[in-house]
């Protein structure tokens, strides 16, 4: 029973293996994924290493993008959008060969700090090329550095801390 998802896709992804370096995109059905196919990516580098064709895009995705239809390749993606951060480590993959895990923080395209947490593993056509890359990512909002200020206030009034309540955040 685990709790994040990008470790659930990787344990789905291995399943897959089967003996093989990588598994066969054959067996991949991202829309019949129901634990985390709205929150997931597929990319076909068939036809394009520098702008791969966006296979899949999940309905969760296409909802934080703003954009339910038109993303056809990796250049339709919006800046500052979730699966923009997918995207960027790409290339990472086809060099390494293995599934690539990353976190980071970033201030999204309507401007609010975004911590995500994804993956992305490969699949092959042919059981040894890297042509396809399935991407899976989640986000929570962060708070910004107004509501941390505000909540290190209140926590320090309600300690009896009245200076500090009323004190300047350190900068």
């Amino acid at each position: 029973n685990e709790r994040r998802m990008h470790v659930r896709a990787y344990e789905y992804w291995a399943s897959l293996l089967n003996g093989r370096p990588f598994p066969n995109i054959q067996d991949l059905d991202p829309q019949s994924i129901s634990d985390f196919g709205t929150h997931s990516v597929l990319l076909d580098f068939s036809r394009s290493i520098e702008n791969p064709t966006v296979a899949y895009l999940g309905r969760k995705l296409r909802e934080e993008c703003g954009v339910l239809y038109g993303i056809r390749t990796v250049s339709d993606v919006p800046p500052r959008s979730l699966v923009s951060r997918l995207t960027d480590h790409c290339l990472q993959i086809l060099a390494n060969k293995a599934p690539i895990g990353f976190e980071a923080e970033f201030t999204n395209h309507h401007g609010l700090p975004t911590l995500y947490r994804g993956i992305l593993m490969p699949f092959s056509s042919d059981g040894e090329t890297i042509d396809y890359v399935y991407g899976v990512i989640n986000r929570k909002r962060a708070a910004s550095d107004a509501m941390c200020h505000a909540l290190e206030q209140e926590v320090a009034g309600a300690l009896g801390n009245p200076a500090a309540a009323s004190a300047p955040a350190p900068l």
